[in-house]
Formats: structure tokens, C-alpha cells, sequence
């Protein structure tokens, strides 16, 4: 029950807990282009998965509640992952982190990803189970929650893949990764 209360809790307020980490980011932030070189290729990996799996969930995955997707959706990177788009969040932020040369931050990142997101994840699959049976639960079985597997899910959704839609819902988080490196950098000139 209280478990259920912190995932609804993290799930409602997701968006903005990237925020005071953000804050720190930028105070720290000691850029370089060694670090970019290093950064930026997690970055680029982070976002293609999360347009990948937005491209076939759509923007049901920005809802600040369940119930909002249109069903189980098991193709595309979900048939490798379960979870990709917080996969995607967090490398993502690990090579902000990276970009940003503030390497201390990662320790935070991890705690707080994991901090936030189990609890997150044990609602959503409390809901899915419940909505799916037992569909959810072959799939959740066979599919990991973090790390990919090296083979597709062999029972794919027949959902689609759609750039309209992919697009439509990653504008906010593609402009924020920009506004955040140009922030790293602009920091950086006024030092």
C-alpha cells in the first residue's frame, strides 16, 4: 500500500524531478570537448530509444495517469526491454552528466533513478498485470525490466511504428536536452 502511494506519487510528478538535478548540473558543470566526445554518444542513444518506444506507445507515455496507453505494447524496443524509456532517461542523463564533466552527479543519478523508478515500474506493472493477466505476465517473465535482452520477444504487439507520433511527443524532451547542453555551455563562456 505505501509502495503504491510512492509509485503514484513519483508517477504524478515525474516530469519535474529532473529539475533540482538539472540546477546542479549546471552550477558544477566544468564542459569540455573530451567530455562531449564522451557524453554525447549516450545522449544520442537515450533518445533514439526513447523516440523508438514513443513511436509505438505515442504520447500515452507522458499521462500523469494510468490507464492512458492504448494496450500492452510488446514490438519495437518493448520486445527487447520492458522498460525503455526510463532506459532511455537514464543514459540520457548519464551523459549529460558525462557532457557536463560532473561525474560526482552520477552517484546521485543512480540513486535517484532507481529511487524514483522502482516504485514507478512496481505500479505500472501492478496495473498492467491486473488490465493484461495473464498476456503481462508471459510477457513480464520473458522480457527483462533494464537490461535488453539480445532477441525479440517472440509474441510482438502488432502495434506500429509512427515518426508523427514519435515526434509529437519527444518535441518537449528534445528541446530540453538542447536547452540543457546550451545552458552546460553557456556556463561555461561566462566563467
Amino acid at each position: 500500500m505505501i509502495s503504491s502511494k510512492i509509485g503514484s506519487f513519483f508517477f504524478k510528478i515525474r516530469s519535474f524531478t529532473p529539475i533540482p538535478f538539472i540546477f546542479a548540473l549546471l552550477y558544477f558543470a566544468e564542459p569540455s570537448w573530451h567530455t562531449v566526445a564522451i557524453g554525447v554518444p549516450f545522449i544520442v542513444i537515450g533518445e533514439f530509444l526513447r523516440i523508438w518506444a514513443v513511436g509505438y506507445a505515442g504520447a500515452s507515455t507522458r499521462a500523469r495517469s494510468l490507464g492512458a496507453a492504448r494496450d500492452l505494447v510488446t514490438t519495437g524496443p518493448y520486445s527487447y526491454v520492458r522498460n525503455p524509456l526510463y532506459l532511455g532517461n537514464f543514459l540520457l542523463s548519464f551523459g549529460v552528466c558525462l557532457v557536463a564533466n560532473v561525474y560526482w552527479l552520477i552517484a546521485v543519478l543512480i540513486v535517484g533513478y532507481f529511487a524514483q523508478y522502482l516504485p514507478i515500474i512496481a505500479l505500472e506493472e501492478g496495473y498492467l498485470l491486473e488490465s493484461c493477466g495473464q498476456t503481462y505476465q508471459v510477457y513480464q517473465e520473458q522480457v527483462p525490466r533494464f537490461v535488453p535482452r539480445f532477441s525479440p520477444y517472440p509474441n510482438p504487439s502488432t502495434h506500429d511504428f509512427s515518426w508523427t507520433r514519435a515526434m509529437k511527443s519527444e518535441k518537449r524532451t528534445l528541446t530540453a536536452i538542447a536547452c540543457v547542453v546550451i545552458l552546460i555551455f553557456a556556463r561555461r563562456l561566462v566563467i
